[in-house]
């Protein structure tokens, strides 16, 4: 570990891991993200709250280019909220440049805690990679092509779609080709001190099973892990350790840092196709075609 957490009084630790701490003005980032979602929404349309379980959140969004091309890939998303807030309405603004080079976007919701577990939400993620990696030949894309972007704790559950133990249950685990990881949160220990386990509700038991830094994502092609240079110093290793990890166990990990970039800029970095964040995960994205 490159950042000792265990040293820090509980003030510290909340700022360091809350970034609605460490970012005051983070509604405004919010207010930002529903605004823009709203007005992509109208333009591109799409298919609204189709359903991949029972849950009263187990639903997506599905997006399709309008001359799909067979074989498109398919780029599934997954947002943040520390598992506890948000929803996939957060995410719409950041899909267009997929669409505009032939992928098809899932746009995914999850039942938020504490109404479920964490547990139960990595079950849900595995749950929904199932039901498009199988409908995603009806919709033109290649599953071979299944790409897994999240932000924040959608960023984690990504990750956990490739790392956590697959459910014997669900059948042959569907491959992912890629990861994008922006600003996630890996080891979850520290989030047992903080105000936000209030509604997340774990214990230290749950949180080991669930800190994918601890067993990094089973998967041949490319990792991509960013974060905001302007991010506190021990979220900012989340990523770096996460990457690091990656890196030990044989994994193809990059890692980025955003310049002048915090928790909730760098989502807007990741939509802009100019951006070297966003350039990156199209690249990783439609690199492979």
């Amino acid at each position: 570990m490159s950042f000792d957490w265990r040293k820090l009084s509980r003030d510290q630790l909340e700022a360091q891991y809350n970034p609605r701490s460490a970012v005051p003005d983070f509604q405004q980032h919010f207010d930002a993200y529903s605004a823009k979602s709203a007005a992509t929404r109208e333009a591109i349309g799409g298919d609204y709250d189709l359903r991949y379980g029972a849950g009263p959140l187990q639903t997506y969004d599905l997006h399709k280019p309008k001359n799909v091309k067979s074989g498109a890939p398919l780029v599934v998303v997954i947002h943040g909220g520390y598992w506890r807030g948000l929803d996939k309405n957060t995410m719409t603004f950041a899909l267009p440049p997929y669409l505009d080079r032939g992928a098809v976007v899932v746009n995914l919701n999850y039942d938020l805690c504490p109404q479920v577990t964490l547990d139960a939400i990595v079950r849900q993620m595995q749950d929904a990679l199932v039901h498009v990696a199988g409908k995603a030949a009806e919709w033109g894309a290649d599953p071979a092509k299944l790409h897994v972007i999240g932000h924040s704790a959608g960023a984690h559950l990504a990750a956990m779609m490739v790392a956590a133990p697959w459910p014997k249950d669900l059948g042959a685990q569907p491959a992912v080709a890629s990861l994008g990881l922006i600003s996630g949160v890996f080891s979850l220990e520290p989030v047992l001190q903080i105000s936000v386990n209030e509604s997340i509700r774990l214990d230290s038991a749950m949180a080991a099973r669930n800190s994918v830094t601890n067993f990094p994502p089973k998967i041949e092609g490319p990792v991509l892990v960013s974060y905001g240079a302007d991010e506190p110093e021990a979220w900012r290793n989340q990523s770096i350790d996460f990457h690091q990890a990656c890196r030990d166990a044989g994994i193809r990990s990059s890692l980025l840092e955003m310049a002048n970039g915090n928790h909730f800029t760098i989502k807007f970095a990741a939509a802009d196709p100019k951006h070297p964040l966003g350039a990156a995960l199209l690249q990783q994205v439609f690199g492979q075609d």
